[in-house]
């Protein structure tokens, strides 16, 4: 684990996915990496929709940036935890694993794992603080992939 935050910049971008939630359900996930606090850290602005609803049901908005300490922290605003701040925990390589508490006393755990060139695993669950682990954990695991924009053939190409 490390406080430069280098290694995510290739991350920068927009990723999208469909993946499970709680109890199965399909998901569709858009997540934008972006630069942030004057370059000192990166920005996630997170989106997850019921595919069969057709509904957007979870947003949330994160700034990452190592604090004057050194440990990198994640301050956020999620549309159902409310206001956040997660640390980054021990992990390998190309992995952003960030956990900590909400102020509804809820234990937030959530990783981007780089699987491959333009392929990021998200994952994510919850539960009450004190509550331990629970097979049934409201939870989500989505593969995301990079999106890139449209090229359209030109006349004669």
């Amino acid at each position: 684990m490390s406080n430069d935050l280098r290694g995510y910049l290739p991350w920068v971008g927009v990723w999208t996915g469909i993946g499970e939630a709680q109890a199965g359900m399909s998901t569709l996930v858009r997540t934008e990496v972006f630069y942030a606090a004057a370059g000192q850290g990166i920005g996630f602005h997170f989106e997850a929709f019921d595919t069969e609803a057709r509904n957007l049901y979870h947003g949330v908005r994160a700034v990452v940036v190592p604090a004057p300490s050194g440990v990198v922290r994640a301050v956020a605003w999620s549309s159902i935890h409310g206001p956040l701040i997660l640390e980054q925990t021990p992990d390998d390589e190309g992995v952003l694993a960030l956990a900590g508490e909400s102020r509804a006393g809820n234990h937030i755990s959530v990783t981007f794992v780089e699987e491959g060139p333009d392929e990021l695993l998200f994952a994510a669950f919850w539960r009450p603080q004190h509550g331990g682990a629970k097979p049934d954990a409201p939870s989500m695991s989505i593969p995301l992939r990079r999106v890139t924009p449209l090229q359209v053939p030109m006349p004669g190409s």
